[in-house]
């Protein structure tokens, strides 16, 4: 896994105006960032395609865009590559910020459906927080149950798992 930064000052901003309604700016911005501070890294890893966490389509209704999907289409235009949504969340859940750290994995079990386009591809999953890894663990057992040949993750940011991200 990469992350850009600690989820916190001007990062923790940055992200939040990402997840509202015309936060494609930000969302740009941290994703060059992102792709460039680990492109070394993620080429090392030979991804063939970037796939962003999804977001229930009831909540992305409501907030009206998707962070991770603007930072997803940030990092492959930054690095060239394919971005394809490979992940379905089967069902909405609750915000994992809402929860304690050891509730978050239950609270996404089995939550995300890999579609075939993962089959045989090295993918990078790529959100805009990760706390304790439960979302991105999730998506990353979808998308090996779809075929994919290796799962990595990048996020902008990590918050301490003490201090739960807001958003």
């Amino acid at each position: 896994m990469v992350v850009l930064a600690a989820y916190a000052d001007d990062v923790r901003s940055a992200v939040l105006a990402a997840k509202r309604p015309g936060g494609e700016l930000p969302a740009a911005g941290l994703a060059t960032l992102l792709a460039r501070k680990h492109a070394g890294q993620i080429a090392a890893w030979g991804i063939d395609l970037i796939v962003p966490v999804p977001m229930h389509w009831t909540r992305r209704i409501l907030r009206g865009t998707s962070a991770a999907d603007g930072l997803a289409r940030g990092v492959a235009a930054a690095l060239d590559l394919p971005r394809r949504t490979a992940l379905v969340r089967r069902r909405a859940t609750r915000m994992q910020n809402e929860l304690e750290p050891a509730a978050r994995r239950a609270n996404v079990r089995d939550a995300f459906r890999a579609t075939a386009v993962a089959a045989g591809r090295r993918v990078l999953v790529v959100d805009d927080v990760t706390t304790t890894g439960g979302t991105l663990s999730a998506c990353r057992q979808a998308l090996v149950a779809a075929g994919a040949a290796a799962v990595y993750a990048a996020a902008v940011a990590r918050a301490d798992a003490a201090e739960p991200a807001s958003g």
